[in-house]
């Protein structure tokens, strides 16, 4: 390995290390920033020589920085998480994975490591469960807190409380894995459209407006709708979760028509940003937008799949 990779390799792993950190140091923006963790280490691996060797290596790197900074915990954390994440969006790329199996992948292994690694950490589910209890409700004191700088001296009933932490901590599995798959398309993204054209011998994401949900999964939808329905907690909770997971698939879906009838438009750049953000701040038109992705088997809004035998003849006979 040259010197000039070996520089590149440190200050990518440091980068991506730098970005982790930034997760507990700034408010809301560092957020952002613990996202974006792979992707100096994937521009500087993916399309290069030993390209799995050269992540690994940065991955570790990266670890070690953590480790220094913010202890082994933290090290632990960031290895289990956006680590392994970077590993496998770089053997995948490399492997000419599509970004939807990437972003599966991806998300089904980092989830289930952070969770394996917090129970061990934790000493079990118990343990575990209490201790998300007990941040969620430190956190909502924050949040109440801030308010008051702000002059604001509304306070949460106890028992709303309750029912939030309680809300939140239903769904927090289906928050977990959505986290994960946007942490891992964000990335990919950010890989593309930064040195994929350049490194890649495929098109990782081609046209999105032509993007559509694999017909199957429908069933899956409707199976976790009915789910919702069994008088049993556990389930009923598996299923909900389950029905976000995919409902943000064909809410994905949805957007790919919007942004399809934007490009035959030719809608301006501002409308299209002004509509996004309606689209992405107001819920009833977001399930609208899930909606449609979902119909669209059926009624097929972007006319992308050719005119059946039966349709033809149909249309002869009248």
């Amino acid at each position: 390995m040259t010197r000039k990779a070996v520089i590149g390799m440190v200050r990518a792993a440091a980068l991506a290390g730098a970005f982790f950190l930034a997760g507990g140091a700034i408010p809301l923006l560092g957020g952002i920033l613990m996202m974006l963790a792979p992707a100096p280490i994937l521009i500087y691996a993916v399309g290069r020589p030993s390209p799995n060797l050269r992540a690994t290596i940065a991955v570790l790197l990266a670890t070690a920085f953590v480790g220094v900074l913010w202890g082994p915990i933290g090290g632990l954390a960031y290895l289990v998480s956006f680590g392994l994440a970077t590993a496998i969006a770089c053997y995948m790329l490399e492997r000419r994975s599509s970004f939807e199996m990437i972003t599966a992948v991806g998300t089904g292994v980092i989830v289930t490591a952070s969770i394996v690694a917090a129970l061990v950490m934790m000493g079990g589910p118990d343990a575990l469960i209490k201790t998300v209890h007990d941040e969620l409700a430190q956190g909502m004191a924050r949040g109440q807190d801030f308010y008051k700088l702000l002059g604001i001296q509304q306070t949460i009933p106890a028992d709303t409380q309750a029912s939030v932490i309680s809300l939140t901590m239903r769904l927090s599995p289906a928050f977990a894995i959505l986290v994960g798959a946007s942490t891992m398309l964000l990335n990919l993204r950010v890989f593309w459209r930064w040195a994929g054209p350049q490194r890649l011998a495929y098109s990782l994401f081609g046209d999105l407006s032509r993007w559509s949900a694999p017909e199957w999964m429908v069933w899956l939808l409707l199976a976790g709708g009915f789910g919702l329905f069994i008088p049993v907690s556990a389930i009923s909770d598996i299923a909900l979760n389950g029905f976000i997971c995919i409902g943000a698939v064909y809410f994905c879906q949805g957007l790919a028509i919007i942004g399809f009838y934007f490009q035959s438009l030719a809608v301006p750049s501002i409308v299209r940003g002004i509509i996004y953000f309606v689209v992405f701040a107001q819920p009833v038109v977001a399930s609208l937008v899930g909606v449609a992705g979902v119909f669209d088997m059926w009624i097929d809004f972007r006319r992308l799949k050719p005119p059946s035998p039966e349709a033809n003849n149909l249309g002869d006979f009248f």
